[in-house]
């Protein structure tokens, strides 16, 4: 009697169960504090549902993280790669190593907000850039990007340098002082007249928190994530995010790996409702299911319909190393 009768003969029918799926396995490259805070929990509970096992390799950025896929082309021992969406719009330029997403496999792509899907990408949250304030230190808030260059906000502004968040704040410069995508002189010369009012250009997230918690300065221009921080250290956080608020994305790109069915079931998984609805428990970022429902406090500092906007991967990239140049030559 071989195996299979013999657990029938038993009462045993586990042909659907995944104890029979274990040989099953994909491979996530992810940064360490995203998987331990996030999607290792999750991951735990898609490997229970399905079988699938679902092995971590860390990287401390999406740069250093595309590198080491490079490295490994021809033969990809990764299969879904996690990215901001700018990183990805360069990535996917190579396509011997990436390959297009297949939608007709994400049965949950329909429940996406507008903007978290793409040919090359999948978002798994999405964060803005806004203004983010000690609203005890902070009489007057600010609630336009225009109010950051109102005197009474002399050296009371964290800012992040052209070395992080892809530009994000000489796009709005540019965008407020009617600035294009072929000129951003318009965009540099108001960041010139905002250095009176910059206390620090951080190049970290870390760096950003640190200095509002040691009182450096009350207003940080930066994203969610850096208000529900800097609460824990007890001070009373608010944000908000007018237009035009650049629009992050991080994202989950497919190699031309061995189990390219597997991971996309994984992407699949990872943009479903329960799962989204555990990503925002865990990490408080705003999920790409529109049918996830939003903490007060997340709901207040995200932008109004229409207002937030996607930066273009290939300007970015095309422009930062000559932006960051020219940035360093007015920052002080």
């Amino acid at each position: 009697m071989n195996i299979k009768t013999l657990l029938l003969s038993c009462g045993v029918v586990l042909a659907a169960s995944p104890a029979f799926a274990q040989d099953k396995e994909i491979t996530v490259q992810i940064w360490g504090s995203t998987w331990e805070n996030g999607l290792k929990a999750i991951s735990q509970q898609f490997e229970a549902e399905t079988g699938i096992r679902v092995n971590a390799v860390t990287q401390s950025s999406s740069g250093e993280g595309l590198v080491k896929l490079q490295s490994e082309r021809d033969n990809p021992s990764v299969d879904v790669w996690f990215a901001t969406n700018t990183i990805a719009s360069q990535a996917a330029q190579d396509q011997q190593l990436f390959v297009k997403i297949p939608q007709d496999k994400l049965t949950n792509s329909g429940e996406l907000i507008q903007g978290a899907i793409s040919e090359d990408w999948v978002g798994i949250y999405y964060y803005p850039m806004g203004i983010v304030y000690n609203a005890d230190a902070v009489p007057v808030p600010p609630t336009s990007w225009e109010d950051l260059w109102k005197p009474e906000y002399k050296s009371q502004i964290i800012a992040p340098a052209m070395s992080i968040y892809s530009g994000s704040l000489l796009m709005i410069a540019n965008q407020i002082n009617s600035g294009t995508t072929e000129n951003f002189d318009p965009g540099f010369e108001a960041l010139q007249r905002l250095n009176d009012n910059v206390s620090l250009y951080y190049s970290s997230d870390s760096q950003a928190r640190q200095s509002i918690v040691q009182g450096e300065g009350s207003i940080l221009i930066g994203q969610s994530s850096h208000m529900n921080a800097i609460a824990k250290e007890g001070l009373n956080m608010k944000m908000v995010a007018p237009k035009p608020a650049p629009m992050y994305f991080d994202v989950m790109m497919m190699t031309n790996g061995a189990s390219q069915d597997d991971a996309a079931q994984f992407i699949n998984y990872i943009i479903s409702q329960g799962a989204q609805e555990e990503m925002l428990a865990r990490v408080n970022m705003a999920p790409v299911n529109k049918n996830v429902a939003l903490p007060e406090a997340l709901a207040a500092a995200l932008p109004a319909d229409g207002d937030g906007f996607v930066m273009d991967g290939k300007l970015v990239n095309d422009n930062v190393s000559e932006w960051t140049v020219r940035f360093g030559e007015i920052a002080r």
